[in-house]
């Protein structure tokens, strides 16, 4: 029997994915439990498994061996849906930029070119690259709270996979399922490997709300908001409700831990609610999937809880992401030779106000509703270099992931063709001395 892990493509892997983290979010064991089960914790059984490189092997831990990805059926209908959606994307991105900067007085592509700095320039890239960085450290941090091990390798394309999938999913959805079912392929278990990537949801969830709503709040107590002539009232009421929905998740998971039975009697009565008015179809199936996920989100969080100090650098890491990516479109205009004395704060509160607003709407279909929201936040500061200062924040806080996905794809099918032929021809070979 081959004990080795198929090599998986992105493209071909999209819709197990989803049935990957599904199954391992429903077993019945938490991480902990299933360390416990194949004789102690990830922890007491680290040193055995200390040697080889970051990105192998693929047997499971505890020495469960992981089979190969089925095949999907119909994987050219997912191909043509992701290049469409991909080229969508980007005509709403050049289409906001042609649109303002046509007949607008902004700057054409040869003098924003011409404008661009390049201290500003390298800063921008430096922000860029550190937000990936950073990301791809809160996997390693939360790997070695999980699994003791911190596979950096593994880490890192995690990292960009979740960012790829969560671009071109409704609501962001995507990434999580693939990220656990790559993991699965190298070799972590589906009870680790949902814990690990729940531990990164949540606090990077936590993140982004908590250092969104201190900005929201700078941005209206200090006049932040009050430079905005066009469009302000939108940039608030948007940024609020977008901030309200990104808290359910939060409060609702604290609201559990720290008030269990209040919150199932709660939860039972919203329930209950939503099926006397035919909102709920299946009550009881509802409020068990809905314990189930918070149960998922408090056993998951509590490994690392029980770490402090990878806790306290999991969570510097999850504050430092989001507040590289809210400053974004501040290095952008520095790097368009943009004047800004003074304005680091204000663009970044006026960029959450407008991240914030576009928010609830599901990717990626909020693509041109996130550029026109730019636009709104950003005219206080960018004048003529408008237009590509949105081009150059969007490329940089969202499209760059769907391109290094795309090379990522094109690299694992070239690898998979390679080892694809290898194997026929070994098999040929075979069969020849035979």
């Amino acid at each position: 029997m081959n004990t080795e892990s198929k090599e998986i493509t992105p493209a071909e892997s999209a819709s197990v994915a989803e049935e990957a983290g599904g199954d391992a979010a429903e077993k019945e064991m938490t991480a902990e439990e299933s360390r416990t089960a194949v004789g102690g914790s990830s922890a007491d059984g680290a040193d055995g498994q200390a040697g080889g490189a970051a990105d192998e092997p693929d047997a499971a831990e505890g020495g469960e061996l992981k089979t190969a990805a089925p095949k999907r059926k119909r994987g050219w209908i997912w191909n043509i849906v992701l290049i469409v959606i991909i080229a969508l994307g980007l005509w709403s991105l050049f289409g906001i930029s042609g649109e303002i900067t046509g007949e607008g007085g902004g700057m054409t592509f040869g003098e924003a070119m011409s404008n661009i700095n390049l201290p500003g320039a390298l800063l921008l890239v430096a922000v860029v690259l550190g937000v990936m960085i950073v990301d791809s450290l809160k996997f390693c941090i939360v790997n070695k709270a999980v699994i003791n091990r911190v596979r950096p390798g593994v880490a890192i394309k995690t990292s960009f996979l979740g960012k790829f999938y969560d671009g071109i999913t409704p609501f962001s959805t995507g990434g999580q399922p693939m990220q656990i079912y790559y993991m699965t392929t190298k070799g972590v278990s589906g009870a680790d490997s949902s814990a690990i990537v729940l531990i990164r949801y949540f606090g990077s969830i936590f993140g982004f709300t908590a250092l969104g709503a201190i900005f929201m709040i700078l941005g209206v107590s200090l006049g932040y908001i009050d430079n905005v002539e066009v469009g302000k009232t939108l940039l608030m009421v948007c940024g609020w409700v977008g901030l309200s929905v990104n808290l359910i998740l939060p409060v609702f998971i604290a609201f559990f831990v720290f008030m269990p039975k209040l919150a199932h009697k709660l939860t039972g009565w919203l329930i209950g609610l939503g099926a006397k008015l035919h909102i709920v179809k299946h009550k009881y199936r509802v409020m068990k999937k809905a314990l189930k996920v918070v149960d998922d989100f408090t056993k998951s969080f509590k490994i690392i809880v029980k770490r402090p100090v990878l806790l306290i650098l999991f969570l510097v890491c999850c504050f430092a992401e989001n507040f590289l990516t809210f400053s974004v479109p501040y290095f952008v205009m520095n790097a368009l030779s943009c004047e800004l004395d003074g304005m680091f704060f204000m663009i970044m509160s006026l960029n959450v106000f407008a991240t914030f607003g576009v928010s609830f709407i599901p990717t990626p279909g909020n693509s041109g509703v996130v550029e026109g929201m730019g636009v709104l936040a950003f005219n206080v500061a960018a004048g003529a270099a408008l237009a590509w200062s949105v081009f150059f924040w969007r490329f940089s806080v969202y499209y760059i992931y769907i391109f290094i996905g795309i090379i990522m794809t094109v690299v694992d099918l070239i690898i998979k063709n390679i080892r694809s032929k290898k194997s026929v021809e070994y098999e040929k070979s075979g069969d020849s001395r035979n």
